[in-house]
């Protein structure tokens, strides 16, 4: 079920509350920036069946209007309360606290780190140079992982017969 919406300048952010049972809410968020950006065409997507699962009808282009967030967001908040099918994946992240001396650093979507005699290497997801962190400045460092669960699709319910 929708449960809130609120805009963050060309993205939109949806939380989902579970009908049933105790899970947490679930945030989704729906990027309806650039126009004929692929992102941009999933989300204006996901933005349209959503609406459609809320019963509230558009008129006009659906990229036009979504090029204004507000009225986007104004739209999706009439959905609030609407039954929706969600399609979920777990998504486990590393991230690294470093203490150094110039004061406290997190590293999110750590792949992968090895610590050695000059300090950490640290590979991050999306690939790049590897980070190199010089044992002379770090104090101390802490790996923890983070799981979410990251909404893959979302479809109008099927009616129960």
């Amino acid at each position: 079920m929708v449960s809130a919406a609120d805009a963050e300048l060309a993205t939109i952010v949806v939380r989902y509350a579970p009908q049933r049972g105790s899970a947490a809410e679930i945030e989704d968020r729906i990027f309806l920036g650039r126009p004929g950006d692929v992102a941009a065409v999933y989300g204006v997507g996901r933005w349209l069946r959503i609406l459609r699962a809320g019963r509230v009808h558009v008129k006009g282009d659906p990229y036009e209007l979504c090029r204004d967030t507000g009225l986007a967001l104004e739209l999706l908040r009439r959905c609030i309360g609407a039954s929706v099918q969600l399609i979920v994946a777990r998504r486990l992240e590393r991230t690294l606290t470093l203490w150094t001396d110039s004061g406290v650093e997190r590293i999110g979507a750590v792949m992968d780190f090895v610590e050695s005699a000059d300090g950490l290497l640290v590979r991050r997801r999306g690939g790049g140079a590897l980070m190199h962190i010089p044992r002379e400045s770090l104090i101390r460092f802490e790996s923890a992982l983070l799981e979410r669960m990251e909404v893959i699709s979302v479809d109008v319910p099927p009616r129960c017969k």
